[in-house]
């Protein structure tokens, strides 16, 4: 007969050692909720004045570096809210409708965040051959090169920022609001070489032509983060380093409890906005009782948690395929531990017997 151990649910039964874990879990995932959320808001502040900042200057001094710099900052602002709000329902707890969790509330909002960097790209693209075709001098470039240095100092702030939130906490939103503020900070540096370079010589295309790569750098960032989404999306596994070090833990485990664990196999895993889920089977003795399968299966869930924050681990138990039979008898501690118990007390009850027969 087979057992499933789900940890989620079966959380309640472990003793109060487990549920001080349990506790200390919560109140981890509570700290990465706000870290999250925290570097949320920042992305999103910063965004809103930074886009009024280059808009406004953009147009004013008739760069299209600055300009695109305004639009690419826009959308920012666009897929800062989206990730500001997606987060919050990404870290509500699972309900009836999903027992899973919202985690993939956040991987929609990466994904809907790098699709908002294409287009704004092409769209520079655009203005920028228009512009390649047609150049057309820049006015009080003194102010625009000032605000492109504000904006790139600003934006390796709030992109040290959110990276490090992002390491922290693994959150697939965050790293893409951290590439949108990377991205502003290479084309800002772009555009004020741009800048610096037609104040210099009068090439006037040489704004235009810095437009053209800042939109070639912000696809080539884009992409990568994309296929990463849709990946998430379609419950790929977890990356292969990962999945190794999950099988290293197991394996380390067996090895320290020979002859309870004799076997784990059918390991499946993905990921759902910043949760890992894993599932695997185990196969055990079929001495071991219910209660002292689910305290091995506590332990191995603990050690993960440990490993990976938050993660979900469902175990499967199986009772070992050879049980009673001669590899059995001559190989498991514990099996030979319990037929050496038995014996014991039948002896024990022989000899109770016999007493009681020469007393009668």
């Amino acid at each position: 007969m087979f057992i499933t151990l789900d940890r989620r649910t079966q959380a309640g039964k472990a003793g109060a050692g487990h549920s001080s874990k349990r506790k200390s879990h919560a109140a981890e995932e509570r700290s990465q909720e706000e870290l999250r959320s925290h570097a949320a808001s920042l992305a999103l502040g910063a965004a809103v004045g930074l886009t009024a900042l280059k808009l406004g200057v953009g147009i004013w001094t008739g760069s299209v570096g600055v300009w695109s710099e305004g639009l690419h900052s826009s959308l920012d602002l666009i897929s800062a809210a989206v990730a500001y709000f997606t987060i919050r329902e990404a870290g509500k707890a699972a309900d009836p409708d999903h027992p899973f969790g919202h985690g993939k509330f956040e991987t929609l909002s990466s994904l809907l965040e790098s699709l908002l960097l294409v287009a704004a790209a092409f769209w520079i693209l655009w203005e920028s051959v228009t512009h390649l075709k047609n150049p057309e001098p820049i006015s009080n470039s003194g102010w625009a090169m000032g605000v492109i240095a504000f904006s790139a100092v600003a934006s390796f702030f709030v992109f040290r920022q959110n990276s490090k939130a992002a390491d922290l906490t693994d959150s697939s939103a965050i790293r893409v609001n951290a590439l949108h503020y990377l991205a502003d900070v290479i084309t800002s540096l772009g555009v004020l070489l741009g800048l610096a370079l037609l104040e210099l010589t009068g090439w006037l295309w040489v704004d235009p032509l810095i437009g053209v790569g800042i939109a070639a750098y912000i696809v080539a960032i884009s992409w990568k983060q994309m296929v990463a989404s849709v990946q998430e999306l379609l419950d790929q596994s977890l990356p292969e380093v990962e999945n190794r070090r999950i099988e290293e833990v197991l394996s380390a485990l067996r090895e320290k409890h020979p002859g309870e664990v004799l076997d784990v196999h059918d390991l499946r895993t993905r990921k759902s906005g910043a949760m890992r889920h894993m599932d695997f089977h185990v196969e055990v003795c079929a001495d071991l009782t219910v209660q002292e399968s689910h305290a091995m299966c506590d332990r191995m869930e603990e050690t993960l948690h440990e490993e990976f924050p938050g993660s979900s681990v469902t175990i499967h138990v199986e009772p070992c395929g050879e049980h009673g039979f001669p590899k059995c008898r001559e190989t498991c501690p514990i099996h030979q531990a319990r037929m050496h118990t038995l014996h014991r007390i039948v002896d024990q009850d022989h000899a109770e017997k016999k007493r009681r027969g020469k007393h009668e």
